[in-house]
């Protein structure tokens, strides 16, 4: 087997007005830009959505047998043609596909490649709705596999033909099962394997015929282990034909057992192990969605950095290279496909189970992946019977290709422990926005203390929990919606202790650990952009929270003064802060010590640090760490460190009720969602005396969100004329009794 690059020498035209369920016989007149792979046309300043093509030609050579165009992923739906003649087509942004050169074109002396690409938003695709921007382009590798007549079925599903199941048996050996997909017309033909351990040692070579599944029995395997100890063993195959090898392939894999209960949380390999996790998308500033391998690997160093033990690789398949990261460095892996609308669409649930097969195949053999997500917050536009009966069909799917990973979803916090939506998974994940969105971050615990109480027996976790953060914006009283980077670091360090010290759950992911695009976004001081990360969107800053994570979670000697962009300081006295993994922290100003503070929770705080006019050096010293400052007392606050027209305090408008006015205990009110208050007759009502118009929006189109609070809606889409006061005590009067 040959595989060839083919990211150079490709040009590229939009072709706005024309869809590929409309292509033209012949291209309109246009001018062509030369580029190279990975490519998006994406631009924030651009954000265009409609047709594309790519175009580039390749010179064969006449002894090539059979040829298939490989392509890691085209955002999202596209047809291929080489010479005119129809090669394939592939539907979904994010999984790799192979599609074989046309038999009509191979004996020609020169093969003009077409790529017709599509990023519209399409209901039959998923995503059709998401926080994070479809990109558009051929944004991954594309290569040339070069084979064999007689060959390992690179087109099974963009798999290379070897499906690999691994798990471990009662008695600890290590269970290797290989299903082959090969095209071999000659019956005598077959596949030898060799599995070798980390070392190179041959553990096993077994033989068998090119469609016969077999199993490999490893007595006391070297486990996959997390962090330190990740276990990793080859499989490698050769097709074999008269003899000769025609193919090979080769499959990294390894051994372990993950377990999950609602009362033990996650288990692996038999001792307790709670997730202590980051979610990721895959863009970063500059390149958007067009990352190269090393960026990617850039990401994970930085994720191990901060000492995580888990990712989950967020809302779509990610390349290969993040799965063989997060594998060689015991990072635990949530996979996941972009199902966050869920609609009664066939074709749509056709596209989520081929998405959700394509996931599974070609990322079966990692042993980070412990688990596949089918869905990310459906119930966001309701909680419908039909919603449950596509999440079972997915459940089922998960089942019937993987029998030992557990199935999981991530539901978004109004909706009730009672729903139907948390008995199809093995486990469940919340994203949780106390303290942000809704709420207090004390809130946090007694939520999840109260979901336990009602499905204890769910393995439950937190798909995703943060907050914005610009780092031009800053605050001595930091304040929810505020954006400050000191409200980020106060409130992680406030939420996290909540999650660590219940060890029932199976973790979480903190959401999100870069800064990502989102053309959605217009807030916080900056558009297009989701700022929740722990790190910026060019991966060049870490804000202070990334460093408090750090302190909990890594073993690596550190200590790290906050606040530093904070750099001008009005007050005369200011709360110094540190994190640190040390026991406690020595504070010089100015070259004089200022005293030493013990570290709990990662935190040693200096109270009342006196700040002379002008410039102040700090420095903060815990063991052989050091870190410092220089911050300038100025005589009145920098008003560039707050946002002009900033709401700070308030998780929404301000013309709402506090939220001790707003809930009746036993009633329904505008924390209720909207699909809870549509569907009581009583309270339906009330919202069509209140607000008729926006009841005949919710109820004639697909445009809002049913499973958002109304309270949520309305700071969105109502009058400022709106009485909330009468329209929230009238549904205080009716009873809610669906807890």
């Amino acid at each position: 087997m040959q595989t060839i690059s083919l990211n150079a020498y490709w040009r590229f035209r939009k072709l706005p007005g024309l869809t590929l369920n409309r292509l033209p016989d012949a291209l309109p007149d246009g001018a062509w830009e030369e580029v190279v792979l990975p490519h998006t046309w994406y631009r924030d300043d651009d954000p265009y959505q409609g047709l594309v093509v790519y175009e580039r030609t390749i010179v064969p050579d006449a002894a090539w047998q059979r040829v298939f165009l490989s392509f890691d992923g085209a955002d999202q739906r596209c047809l291929v043609y080489v010479n005119g003649h129809f090669a394939g087509e592939h539907r979904g942004g994010y999984a790799r596909f192979r599609l074989p050169v046309p038999d009509a074109a191979m004996g020609d002396d020169v093969w003009r490649v077409q790529v017709f690409l599509e990023n519209s938003v399409n209901e039959n695709i998923a995503p059709s709705f998401g926080d994070f921007t479809v990109f558009g382009g051929l944004y991954r590798s594309v290569d040339l596999l070069v084979l064999s007549q007689s060959h390992f079925d690179r087109c099974y599903y963009g798999t290379d033909g070897l499906i690999v199941r691994t798990w471990l048996d009662d008695e600890g050996r290590g269970i290797l099962d290989v299903e082959p997909h090969a095209v071999c017309a000659d019956k005598s033909g077959r596949i030898a394997y060799a599995l070798t351990d980390g070392d190179g040692r041959t553990v096993c070579r077994p033989e068998a015929g090119t469609g016969e599944a077999i199993r490999m029995t490893v007595d006391a395997p070297a486990l996959w282990d997390g962090a330190g100890s990740a276990r990793l063993y080859t499989l490698s195959a050769d097709l074999v034909v008269d003899g000769a090898a025609v193919d090979h392939v080769a499959v990294r894999t390894g051994f372990r057992r993950v377990e999950l209960s609602g009362e033990n949380g996650l288990r692996l390999n038999g001792r307790p192990c709670q997730i202590r996790g980051v979610a990721r998308h895959q863009d970063r500033a500059g390149a958007y969605c067009a990352a190269t391998a090393s960026d990617i690997r850039e990401d994970f160093a930085i994720i191990r950095e901060m000492g995580a033990n888990g990712v989950r690789l967020s809302h779509y398949q990610h390349p290969q290279a993040a799965y063989d990261c997060c594998d060689e460095l015991g990072l635990l892996c949530w996979a996941e496909i972009p199902m966050l609308k869920m609609t009664e669409s066939p074709a749509l649930m056709e596209n989520a189970a081929q998405q959700l097969t394509e996931l599974i195949l070609q990322n079966i053999h990692h042993p980070s992946v412990f688990c596949w997500g089918i869905q990310n917050e459906i119930a966001m536009f309701r909680d419908a019977p039909f919603m449950h009966e596509g999440c079972k069909r997915l459940h089922a799917l998960v089942k019937s290709l993987d029998g030992q990973r557990l199935s999981t979803a991530a539901n978004l916090y109004p909706l009730k422990a009672s729903s139907k939506l948390n008995e199809i998974t093995d486990m469940i994940g919340y994203n949780l926005y106390f303290g942000w969105y809704y709420g207090e971050m004390a809130d946090f615990g007694p939520w999840l203390d109260r979901f336990h109480a009602v499905r204890g027996q769910l393995p439950l976790g937190i798909s995703e929990y943060g907050v914005d953060a610009n780092l031009a914006l800053h605050s001595e009283a930091p304040t929810v919606k505020d954006y400050s980077e000191e409200y980020q670091a106060l409130w992680h360090e406030t939420v996290y202790p909540q999650i660590a010290e219940r060890p029932w759950l199976w973790g979480s992911f903190v959401w999100n650990m870069f800064d990502f695009s989102s053309t959605r976004r217009n807030e916080g001081g900056q558009r297009f952009i989701n700022a929740k990360g722990l790190v910026t969107h060019d991966r060049k800053t870490r804000k202070d929270a990334f460093y408090y994570y750090k302190a909990r979670w890594s073993e690596e000697p550190f200590v790290h003064l906050c606040a530093r962009r904070f750099e001008n300081r009005a007050q005369a006295q200011i709360d110094v802060k540190c994190y640190t993994n040390r026991p406690s922290v020595k504070l010089l100003v100015n070259g004089l010590p200022f005293g030493e503070a013990r570290s709990e929770n990662g935190t040693a705080v200096f109270k009342q640090v006196p700040l002379v006019m002008g410039d102040n050096a700090v420095q903060a010293v815990a063991g052989d760490c050091a870190d410092s400052v220089l911050w300038h007392r100025v005589h009145a606050p920098d008003p560039g460190y707050r946002l002009p027209d900033e709401e700070a305090g308030g998780a929404v408008r301000n013309w709402f009720l506090a939220e001790d006015d707003m809930r009746r205990e036993g009633f329904f009110s505008i924390q209720n969602t909207a699909q809870e208050l549509l569907d009581n007759a009583d309270a339906k009502a009330v919202l069509e005396a209140h607000i008729p118009g926006l009841v005949r929006v919710m109820t004639e189109q697909s445009v809002i969100p049913l499973g958002l609070s109304l309270k949520s809606i309305l700071s969105r889409d109502a009058d400022e004329k709106l009485d909330i006061k009468a329209l929230n005590g009238a549904l205080n009067r009716i009873p809610d009794t669906d807890e």
